[in-house]
This record gives structure tokens, C-alpha cells and sequence, in this order.
């Protein structure tokens, strides 16, 4: 039998008395649990970008979500739910920042942590979800950031409980996996030698918040530049890409058409594997046109001017008026 693992790590600082600011400083001081995620490109919010610049000072502010609002003010309430559910259990919480014993730059903001007489200490996490998971599993993005907890701490099990909906309680057990903690740990300490404490930003890619985040950070637009040699063949395959897109999107709209001219008046179809639908829906919409003659006070106070940066590309020579 393999010899349990102890917990092993420092305490970096006490935060009960830090100023969020202070927090944050400390924070920029290494990787954390909620960005091991990001850096793997499991989440659908960060991008590697963001927890570079965020590392840095430099990230665009973000304001709090009414979403982390809730989440922040129910945690306390699904531990309680999880400390009625194993009484035998302990739950407690420790307001401070952990870091690796050896690998200081990796940290952990644990929610709470839980003492079992039997298994020892765990790592608790909690979250408010909308919806339930696919197949009732942990996502990725969670699954890590309780792997990392594990790797700075040197725990080897812990419990993921969610409230769903604000009306379904569920929990989830994750034990130590140690060949996906190897991996973590490299690929986070990759990013901090080779880009934070470099100061060389990561690449892009083609997530969404990648977009949301390059449009924040370059609102406006303003002169002209030379673009780098070799950018020329990236061009060229973007052009490509765009093409093949309108045809799949041609050939997608063909097969739509044809299960349409199939349904006819119906609503539904089936085969022994699928439903198709063509149903009847309903959308409330206003008449610009229309309130603009009637009302031209309250279409001026309504309207508003949305402003943003549109991308292209063409064969030089053409207008560049656009």
C-alpha cells in the first residue's frame, strides 16, 4: 500500500486583513487554482492572455458579475449544506494563501478544507451553477483546479459540492491523480519561467474570450503598420479557410432545405435515431421605422450608438476606405 501523502504547504499570507488590492498583489505573486485552468485552455472565460496580463498589472479592469456576486454569498450556505450531510466531518475555512513548499510561485486560495478521522485532511470547493453538467460529470475546468489544490498542498482527496439552478444539491469525490498533477505542474511552470517572469505574452487562439479580450484591450483604431514577413502565408490560409466556411455553409443550408421541403406543414419528422423540427415561434420585435415617425423623442432616447472594430482582409491595391 502506497504511503498517504501529508500536507505539505507554507502559508504565503493571512488575507483576513488584506485590502482586495493587496490580495490581488499577492495573487500576481504565482499561479492559482482558478487560473491552472486558463493556462491549460480549459476555460471558456480566460485565455492564457488574461492570466498573463492579469500577472503583470496589466490586465483590463473586469468588473464582478452579478454570476461571482451569488456565488461568493452562497458559498457559505452549500458548506453548510455539505457539514449536514457528513456530520463526521469538520469544515473549516483558514483565510490565507497557500504556496508550494519547493515551487513557492504555485499557490492555492482554498475554499475550505475538510478533516475526516479516518482519511485525514481534504480540499472542499463549492459553486453555484446554472445548469446541470453533461452526464453529471465534473467539468474539466473544475477538476483541475482542484488538482492543483492538491499538488500545492500535498493532499490526496477531495469534494466538490454544487447547488444547481438554487434548487439542486449535488457532490461530487475527486482523488489525487498524480500523473495529471506531473502535467499541471509543467505546463504551469512553463507559463511563469517562460512567460510571466519573461514578460513574453503567450500567443492568441481562436476562443471567444480571446476575441472579447482583444477587442477590450484595443478599442480604437488609429494609423497604419507594416505587418511582419511571413504573415503573407497566414493570410493566404485565412483566405482559405473563409472560402471553405461559405461552402460548408451553402451545403449546410442545402440539407436544411431539403428536411423543410420534407416537413412541409408538419412540425416534426422522425427516423430511428432523430427528430427533426421545423416549428412555429413567436418574437416581439419594434418597428424602428415606425417609432422614429411617430415618436422621434423617445426613439432619440432609446437609441444608442454601439461602436466597434470591424476585421478584413483584401488583395492590396483595392479600396482601403472601409
Amino acid at each position: 500500500m502506497a504511503t498517504a501523502l501529508k500536507f505539505h504547504a507554507d502559508i504565503l499570507v493571512e488575507t483576513n486583513r488584506l485590502s482586495h488590492a493587496q490580495w490581488l498583489n499577492y495573487r500576481r505573486g504565482g499561479i492559482g487554482g482558478s487560473d491552472i485552468a486558463a493556462i491549460c485552455g480549459l476555460s471558456k472565460w480566460r485565455t492564457p492572455i488574461h492570466v498573463y496580463l492579469e500577472k503583470l498589472g496589466e490586465a483590463p479592469e473586469e468588473s464582478f458579475s452579478e454570476a461571482a456576486e451569488w456565488g461568493t454569498r452562497l458559498e457559505p450556505l452549500i458548506a453548510d449544506k455539505f457539514a449536514s450531510e457528513h456530520p463526521e466531518w469538520a469544515i473549516t475555512e483558514k483565510p490565507v494563501i497557500y504556496c508550494h513548499p519547493e515551487q513557492r510561485w504555485a499557490l492555492g486560495n482554498l475554499d475550505r478544507m475538510l478533516i475526516c478521522p479516518r482519511r485525514g485532511r481534504g480540499i472542499f470547493a463549492s459553486e453555484f451553477l446554472r445548469h446541470e453538467w453533461d452526464n453529471d460529470n465534473i467539468p474539466d475546468y473544475y477538476y483541475v483546479q482542484l488538482q492543483w489544490y492538491m499538488y500545492v498542498t500535498g493532499l490526496e482527496w477531495g469534494y466538490f459540492a454544487a447547488l444547481i439552478g438554487g434548487n439542486k444539491y449535488r457532490e461530487y469525490e475527486v482523488m489525487r491523480d498524480d500523473n495529471m498533477i506531473s502535467q499541471l505542474a509543467r505546463l504551469a511552470g512553463d507559463f511563469w519561467h517562460h512567460y510571466v517572469l519573461a514578460r513574453s505574452c503567450p500567443p492568441v487562439d481562436g476562443s471567444e474570450a480571446c476575441v472579447k479580450l482583444l477587442n477590450r484591450l484595443y478599442p480604437e483604431a488609429t494609423g497604419s503598420i507594416i505587418l511582419p514577413e511571413g504573415e503573407a502565408g497566414r493570410i493566404g490560409t485565412y483566405l482559405d479557410y473563409k472560402q471553405q466556411q461559405r461552402q460548408l455553409e451553402v451545403a449546410i443550408t442545402e440539407i436544411e432545405n431539403r428536411f423543410k421541403s420534407l416537413l412541409g406543414e408538419h412540425a416534426t419528422g422522425t427516423t430511428d435515431e432523430y427528430i427533426v423540427k421545423w416549428q412555429n415561434r413567436n418574437r416581439t420585435g419594434v418597428d424602428s421605422k415606425i417609432l422614429k415617425d411617430m415618436h422621434p423623442d423617445i426613439f432619440e432616447a432609446c437609441s444608442k450608438m454601439t461602436h466597434y472594430r470591424q476585421f478584413s482582409i483584401k488583395k492590396a491595391g483595392k479600396s482601403n476606405d472601409d
